[in-house]
């Protein structure tokens, strides 16, 4: 621990004791000291070089952490976890299945779990840039320097807890949404996401979905989108057994927004809610965008014509360029499905599909324009 402790800056450990409460003592400023005192522990003071060279500075920030760990009531690990998160605004996803007591999760929910977030942040990183109900596929280049910033932390004790955390400087351009241009880009796309969230939650458990909907369609400039509600139906468990939680922890070297809900809730059976959300939004908006996919085929459901050759349902993987594969259902002509039928035969085969891939819970729809067996 004492390289650990040796590594820490004096002044990130004061920037992050304020946010616990703790304020310098004036008097301090020239002793090459840092000192700092707490209005509900009068008899106490922390102390710790400002020189990292300093002796013992390793032991004095470990013991000043180790006091901090008692007073709070809190393991230092984690007091260290939230140190380590000083200049990040954080966002954790933790899953709570209200079925089962297994400790563990299906690894394809993790997958889609781990879409879910990215495009979460995404959206809401979009909204900052572009505030419209629903955004392109393609994200702009801002919002997707944003995306390639976060980081994955380390997974938490207790139930599934998938950890995102984006450094509150990481990108350096501004966006406008809030008319605050001194609030760092970042700030602003997290406390979107949480905004958008807590709203959409709340119009649910107000019964006030309708004036969501019509609310957000007619605003010039509207935070929640499409693109969020399909980010949140990601994170929905097949047999509705799971209660999503999403708690926000904002970096304390930026002050914190105020009066806003941080910790919220999506219940098993809001999940449906949400995706009707998103169909609504979707009316009267454009079209979506033709794409190419390369595919593989992963089931034939298909039904014998009249003339004894099978057409129809086939369900595929979608493999877009740098991003996750997407499940998807298409209804084929008899040639597509006899294309079809070879490339589920032969290991390796793949399909070039070209189409309108509809937003929603996967398999999702996908409207065939070109269907092509590549040849080896």
């Amino acid at each position: 621990m004492t390289t650990t402790y040796q590594d820490i800056s004096a002044i990130d450990l004061r920037d992050f004791l304020k946010s616990f409460g703790w304020q310098p003592r004036d008097h301090a400023s020239t002793s090459g000291l840092v000192v700092l005192a707490h209005p509900d522990f009068p008899r106490r003071q922390l102390v710790f070089p400002v020189d990292s060279s300093a002796p013992d500075y390793a032991d004095a920030i470990g013991l000043t952490l180790q006091k901090v760990a008692d007073l709070q009531s809190l393991p230092i690990e984690s007091v260290l976890t939230q140190l380590s998160e000083l200049n990040d605004d954080t966002v954790r996803f933790r899953v709570v299945d209200t079925r089962h007591t297994d400790n563990f999760i299906p690894l394809s929910y993790a997958v889609t779990a781990l879409k879910g977030a990215k495009d979460l942040l995404l959206s809401a990183a979009s909204t900052v840039l572009q505030p419209q109900v629903r955004h392109p596929s393609k994200p702009r280049t801002q919002a997707q320097e944003f995306v390639d910033q976060l980081r994955f932390r380390q997974t938490e004790r207790g139930s599934f807890i998938l950890k995102v955390s984006a450094p509150i400087r990481a990108v350096d351009f501004q966006a406008d949404l809030f008319g605050n241009e001194r609030s760092p880009f970042v700030r602003k796309a997290t406390l979107t996401a949480c905004r958008s969230l807590n709203r959409l939650v709340t119009a649910i458990e107000t019964d006030q979905i309708d004036q969501l909907v019509t609310e957000t369609r007619q605003s010039p400039t509207p935070e929640l989108s499409t693109n969020l509600c399909n980010a949140v139906t990601y994170f929905r468990e097949s047999h509705d057994d799971y209660d999503l939680y999403v708690d926000f922890a904002w970096a304390a070297s930026v002050s914190p927004p105020p009066g806003i809900r941080s910790e919220i809730k999506v219940q098993k059976d809001y999940f449906s809610r949400i995706y009707d959300v998103a169909q609504a939004l979707r009316k009267d908006t454009p079209e979506s965008e033709e794409e190419s996919f390369l595919a593989t085929v992963e089931h034939l459901a298909g039904d014998i014509g009249s003339d004894g050759r099978r057409y129809g349902e086939v369900i595929l993987n979608l493999y877009p360029r740098d991003e996750e594969p997407i499940r998807a259902r298409a209804m084929l002509t008899a040639d597509q499905y006899e294309q079809a039928d070879k490339a589920h035969m032969k290991a390796g085969a793949y399909i070039k599909v070209t189409g309108i891939l509809q937003p929603g819970y996967q398999p999702r729809n996908l409207t065939i324009r070109h269907f092509e067996l590549l040849p080896d």
